[in-house]
């Protein structure tokens, strides 16, 4: 029952207990924000915004650990991009052993109860979570944690009016993301591009951190930049905010976590028969697919684009689509010709064809959704123009059939030249790994045929396939496999650190999408350089140009040169400086494939690309003030006390098996030293445990578990399960033991020491420290098991593991003396429990302090600009009656933003509070000396009557006062006895007396 207890609680000890009972290896700075800015506040409003491949999702879910392991959560909600969601799912499940649902159209309809409401911890696609249909029932829930990962995409801007004031325009994602900020108890945003270039954006966006800190950038102008960069400036001291880059990240022995990149362009040529393909697939979609206006803009941009790309990827890519796309118009075709003139015109006019999503890219659209809007988009208007579009891809398909037979493609005789340089020798043996992104599986399917021809043993990861498929696929390609050929699929979600070779054979048009694919192999447990070729057609053989080649090719060598400018960082901002120099890549490509004449034009533009932007940029908008650096020095300080205190895994295993026993699980070895569970009762699966409420159900059986993590990271038990307090298994063993030795609670056992010469007392006790949270419930802040040692009426603190090393003799359990427990608890509420307090109240209050200060700053400035309107509008209605109704709503503007400001620190006050809890006593162990006569220690105890132990009437008598003092309205956790303290009372009890002024009543009694 002790050591339950001591392991239950035993973060108070343990500062990074979720990093002992998770399965990963941290690093330097996810302790640093974890444990250092987000853990100690108790209202989380945070953006992290690291480097991409510092590992935000591991900081997420050690925070998310943490906090489940103190119970200061329950109901979790995780919102990412769709392709991220079985990613975050996995490892929150592998790393943590937290088990989330995902929650998608298919499961939210089929279900008979709502999910939303059903499940503690849900996984979600933002895009699907922010429809109408669906966001009402899930801002309708209550949730204590709300992560939203890629939260850059939640996004709003200023919209101007003429002759009207300015409104804040604001897509779904951003009102999702809005409500559930104003709910939710903490809140976590994820990104690595927390301002993607464009100031009034990322001014938005910080406000879903918190309204009432960041002020409105369309109200206050300058102000609110000002209040923003002083928020900011704070750095690793902000409560909410912390960047870091890539080149300050450092492993546990201080060496840099990211080794160098390096990116080369592979340029070619196409051959007489490619380009005159490309020729005529180009003029087919300058004639037929023009450029839109209206809702039929982002169709045919699209379908533009989509043609395009697949023209440059390969030949066998546009021919698969043409046939396609000739398939669809033949049969919108043979349907139009039976039907009537007014039919047809209003079934033409239906055809509207637009993206399902305004607020998706076209990147967000997996490629089956790409080519079904592609294919079935037209442009016709009338029946003539879609019979000779018809005859066009009739002649496009058999142009670019004779062109596939022929066989002599460019494009894959440069990769079988490339694959033969210096850097790829090492596939031949084994050492290397390579990883060859294409964006359609046509040209998957091609460039993997062909790479097999050439002696290569390869793999495929593509968004066909479902996201099991997806992991065996990546296992397969780390454990075996030379070369992995993907779609972008793999772009996002897998991460492939064991390889460092890669070939971007399909160029992307969308600049991130560059940084993503470089994203999967540059990241934490990288230790070779990455090398990166750019496959880049820029002439036909006769020197005709390809404008889309050209461009990527003058883009590429850009980026190259600005690198040193950007400190290495130029594949982690790519994006941001395009948009700061007003390149717009994807919108760039398609005018140069309408207007080739215009060529000139967007080199030049490239060209006057200026880094600097950046810089200046993230200066002016103050992210670059919160960049912070890990305190290296102190890190290895604290690692070095958390990891004297770190909990220790053989007693987990010991405690739980020993548990098992008792409750009734069967665990068996293995011969690999590991253990299985072939059944978990139904008893430990009910759901009235209040564990399975708060973790979920257990799984009906275990093949593999382990307690000790580094299992995890050899490759024949990557499929066990790490157990442990937190697990769902682990928590119902816990509690059904708790229950079956609930009559032993308060009772003593008796141990031997040989060490002492005398008996003493060892008195286990389970502290709480209280507080309020944001919305004034009561919450506990501290938990923690203190053991007290008694001897000759002299108490210390000792270990709560003391027992551990103390044999147990066979007496039985016996009730305990509460004289001796009172004493106990009477000196350990006087000393270290006012300390903890104390300890809480501190750290609470540095936090509070921080808030009131900048909330403050921007609450006045706010005020301030509100009152000077209203003071105009005041003015102008004295003489102006039209502007009273203006002059009234400016008046109750600024009270509304007065009441807000009381209200909030007042609720920030709230924050600041921290008392003593209860303080429960869990059991008593006499300890003797070995080798004496037993019964002769034990009546030595009995007849030890020590001046500071209160006789039994004493404590009567007392038990007679804390029964008034209860009557008289003193809470019973603020009732304390201090006889011996000696302080001349032995009662002491208080008690707020006045609401309005907080004052204290105090009563102190003699007995």
């Amino acid at each position: 029952m002790i050591e339950s207890a001591r392991i239950r609680l035993a973060y108070a000890h343990d500062r990074q207990f979720a990093v002992s009972l998770s399965g990963i290896r941290t690093l330097p700075h996810q302790i640093e924000a974890v444990y250092q800015a987000m853990l100690p506040q108790p209202r989380l409003r945070f953006l992290l915004a690291d480097d991409p491949g510092a590992g935000k999702t591991i900081m997420a879910g050690l925070l998310i650990k943490e906090l489940k392991l103190r119970e200061a959560i329950e109901r979790v909600l995780i919102l990412c991009p769709a392709p991220l969601t079985i990613q975050w799912q996995d490892e929150m499940l592998r790393w943590f052993g937290e088990s989330f649902d995902i929650i998608f159209s298919a499961v939210d309809q089929q279900q008979l109860t709502n999910p939303w409401q059903r499940s503690s911890q849900v996984i979600a696609s933002i895009d699907y979570a922010k429809q109408d249909n669906v966001r009402e029932r899930v801002w309708q829930q209550r949730w204590d944690l709300v992560v939203v990962d890629e939260a850059h995409k939640c996004s709003a801007y200023t919209k101007s009016r003429a002759n009207r004031s300015d409104e804040v325009a604001e897509t779904k994602r951003y009102q999702l993301a809005k409500r559930l900020s104003e709910s939710a108890d903490h809140v976590l945003l994820l990104t690595a591009t927390p301002h993607h270039g464009d100031e009034d954006r990322f001014a938005h966006f910080l406000r879903l951190i918190d309204p009432d800190l960041f002020p409105e950038p369309h109200r206050l102008g300058t102000e609110a930049a000002s209040v923003r960069k002083d928020v900011l400036r704070l750095g690793k001291d902000s409560p909410w905010c912390l960047r870091r880059l890539k080149e300050d990240l450092k492993d546990l022995n201080g060496r840099r976590l990211f080794p160098d990149r390096h990116a080369r362009t592979v340029t070619f040529r196409l051959n007489s028969e490619e380009y005159a393909l490309y020729k005529s697939v180009t003029a087919y979609i300058n004639e037929f697919i023009p450029q839109q206006t209206g809702q039929r803009r982002s169709s045919a941009a699209l379908t533009r684009t989509v043609l395009q790309r697949r023209l440059v990827s390969s030949t066998c890519a546009i021919h698969e689509s043409l046939k396609r796309r000739l398939k669809k118009q033949q049969d919108l075709l043979d349907e139009l010709e039976g039907l009537s003139p007014a039919q047809r015109a209003k079934r033409l006019a239906a055809l509207q064809g637009r993206l399902p999503d305004a607020e998706q890219d076209e990147d967000d659209l997996d490629e089956i959704e790409r080519d079904q809007l592609v294919d079935e988009f037209t442009a016709a208007l009338e029946l003539e123009q879609l019979r000779r579009e018809v005859a066009a891809l009739k002649d496009l398909v058999e142009q670019a059939r004779r062109v596939r037979e022929l066989g002599n493609d460019s494009k894959l005789a440069a990769l079988k030249k490339c694959l033969g340089e210096a850097q790829f020798l090492e596939l031949k043996d084994g050492r290397g790994k390579l990883l060859v992104f294409t964006e359609h599986r046509d040209t998957l399917a091609y460039v993997r045929e062909h790479l097999e021809r050439w002696g290569y043993t390869t793999c495929e990861i593509h968004g066909g396939m479902n996201p099991h498929e997806r992991k065996r696929a990546q296992e397969q390609f780390r454990t075996g496999a030379q070369v992995c050929v993907a779609t972008e699929a793999a772009g996002e979600g897998i991460n492939l650190q064991f390889c460092h070779l890669m070939i971007n054979y399909d160029m992307p048009w969308n600049p991130t999408r560059l940084e993503q694919r470089l994203g999967r192999i540059h990241r934490i447990g990288q230790e070779r350089d990455v090398y990166a070729f750019n496959f880049v057609a820029t002439d036909s053989e006769d020197g005709q140009p390809i404008v889309e080649g050209r461009i990527l090719h003058r883009l590429l060598e850009k980026l190259e040169a600005m690198n040193e400018a950007l400190d290495g960082r130029v594949f982690d901002v790519i994006g941001e400086v395009l948009s700061l120099n007003d390149v717009n890549l994807p919108e760039m490509l398609r005018e140069a494939a309408y207007d080739p004449r215009r060529l000139d034009e967007y080199l030049d533009q490239i060209d006057r690309i200026d880094p600097a932007k950046l810089k200046e940029y993230e200066e002016a908008t103050g992210i670059a003030l919160a960049r912070s650096h890990v305190d290296f020095t102190g890190f290895q300080h604290r690692n070095l006390e958390v990891e004297e205190k770190r909990l220790m895994p053989a007693y987990v295993e010991a405690q739980f098996l020993a548990a098992a026993r008792e409750v009734g699980l069967r665990v068996e070895p293995r011969a690999d030293g590991l253990w299985r569970i072939e059944h978990v009762p139904a008893d430990l699966r009910s759901e009235r445990l209040a564990s399975v409420q708060r973790l979920g159900k257990a799984d009906p059986s275990y093949r593999k578990v382990t307690f000790h993590k580094h299992h995890l990271e050899q490759a024949a038990h990557v499929d066990a399960v790490l157990m442990g307090p937190g697990h769902p298994l682990y928590a119902a063993v816990d509690e059904k033991l708790n229950e079956k030795l609930a009559a032993l609670q308060g009772g003593v056992g008796f141990y031997v020491d040989p060490l002492t010469t005398e008996p003493y007392r060892l008195h286990f006790f389970e502290i709480s420290i209280r507080g309020k949270d944001s919305k004034g419930s009561d919450i506990r802040l501290h938990g923690e098991l203190v053991a007290v040692r008694e001897q000759r009426g002299q108490f210390e603190l000792v270990p709560g593991d003391i027992l551990l090393n103390l044999p147990a003799l066979a007496n039985p359990p016996s009730a305990v003396d509460p004289v001796h427990t009172q004493a106990a608890s009477d000196f350990l509420k006087s000393t270290y429990q006012l300390e903890c307090r104390a300890r809480c109240q501190e750290e609470r209050q540095h936090f509070a302090r921080i808030c009131r200060e900048y909330l403050e700053r921007s609450f006045d400035a706010r005020i301030r600009r509100a009152q000077e309107r209203a003071m105009l509008l005041a003015a102008e209605a004295t003489t102006k009656p039209e502007y009273k109704l203006s002059a009234d709503e400016a008046r109750k503007y600024v009270e509304e933003l007065q009441r807000q400001r009381e209200e909030r620190l007042s609720g920030l006050g709230r924050l600041e509070i921290a008392r003593t809890g209860p303080v429960r006593h869990v059991a008593t162990a006499i300890v003797l000396a070995a080798g004496a006569d037993t019964e002769a220690q034990l009546a030595d105890l009995a007849d030890e009557l020590d001046p500071n132990v209160r006789t039994r009437s004493e404590l009567a008598a007392e038990d007679i006062v804390v029964a008034a003092l209860k009557e008289e309205g003193f809470p019973e956790d603020r009732i304390e006895r201090v006889g011996h303290l000696k302080l001349g009372f032995d009662i002491r009890a208080h008690r707020i007396a006045d609401p309005a002024t907080g004052e204290v009543l105090v009563k102190r009694v003699e007995v």
